[in-house]
């Protein structure tokens, strides 16, 4: 799932029961069920540099920032990236970490940052993450000092842990309207997909049979390597990417499944891979549609799938 950029504005936003579950379909789980502490912040006075070393170290994709010990903010690997000196530029090394060092994370994070407190139902959490498109809420207390964080992989984990009798199969819940590349496209074209349906993983099919997966970072390192030392140009990714094709920059199709797979099992393939997103093929490899992070979580919260 994507990170959606919300209007500037410097007050969290704290979720509301307003949007919680039917009773029958969220039992009395809380964020405090789920969450995880200790969560690790940067200050708004960091550098973009600062940030980026964090993240790598903690292999974490955003962070709560903080000013005297309040959230005032989150930083996203988006926002990070979104803020970098591009590579075309043809900045020596010594020129690129003095600009990255110049820029402060207060310049780069998101603001308003919308939060819960450990007392917050489970499903109203669900419900800002699904309605919001962001993949984790810091978790403070009602002065909106940091406790934690919680993270659609959190609330996953947590689901896996709570008996449900049925959640039906994965053909009920599915997502069938995907967007797809064929193997022999232009590499361009399938990075053009990507960028205008806000996917982060393309499935690549060959005569209709899933052969692969495109993920947007790889797409992302091809271009970056490819322009380091040629400079800016107007044509962007199509002058990068000339000559390949989605073929050549895919990774293998793992972790797919049979339209009949458990929801349960989805989710916890999900967990065991550590993705968001499950291609679902029939017994001859043909794609019939994906089994998102949001699909889970709808079904979770006993959303019924639309047509």
């Amino acid at each position: 799932m994507s990170d959606q950029t919300t209007p500037q504005n410097s007050a969290p936003q704290a979720a509301t029961p307003q949007h919680a579950a039917a009773p029958n379909s969220m039992p009395a789980l809380t964020v405090q069920d789920a969450m995880h502490p200790r969560a690790v912040s940067i200050g708004a006075h960091e550098t973009l540099a600062d940030a980026v070393v964090a993240m790598q170290e903690l292999k974490v994709k955003r962070m709560p920032v903080t000013q005297n010990n309040r959230v005032i903010g989150i930083l996203t690997d988006g926002e990070v990236r979104r803020n970098l000196p591009p590579l075309r530029e043809g900045l020596t090394p010594w020129d690129f970490a003095g600009r990255v060092g110049r820029v402060r994370v207060r310049e780069a994070m998101r603001q308003p940052v919308h939060t819960v407190t450990p007392e917050t139902p489970l499903a109203t959490a669900i419900h800002t993450m699904l309605e919001r498109h962001i993949g984790g809420l810091p978790v403070v207390d009602g002065d909106g000092v940091l406790l934690g964080m919680l993270t659609l992989t959190d609330v996953l984990r947590a689901e896996a842990r709570t008996p449900r009798l049925r959640w039906g199969a994965v053909e009920q819940h599915m997502t069938v309207g995907v967007v797809t590349t064929p193997a022999d496209a232009p590499a361009h074209e399938a990075a053009a997909k990507l960028k205008i349906s806000r996917l982060r993983v393309l499935p690549v099919l060959q005569d209709g049979v899933l052969t692969g997966l495109l993920h947007e970072v790889d797409l992302a390192e091809a271009i970056d390597r490819a322009s380091a030392g040629h400079g800016d140009t107007v044509m962007g990714g199509q002058f990068f990417l000339e000559g390949k094709t989605a073929r050549d920059l895919m990774r293998p199709p793992t972790g797919h499944m049979r339209g009949g797979t458990p929801m349960r099992d989805a989710l916890s393939q999900m967990l065991a891979l550590d993705v968001h997103g499950l291609p679902v093929v029939d017994d001859g490899g043909r794609l019939l549609g994906v089994v998102t992070i949001s699909d889970v979580l709808k079904t979770v919260l006993g959303q019924a799938k639309e047509g």
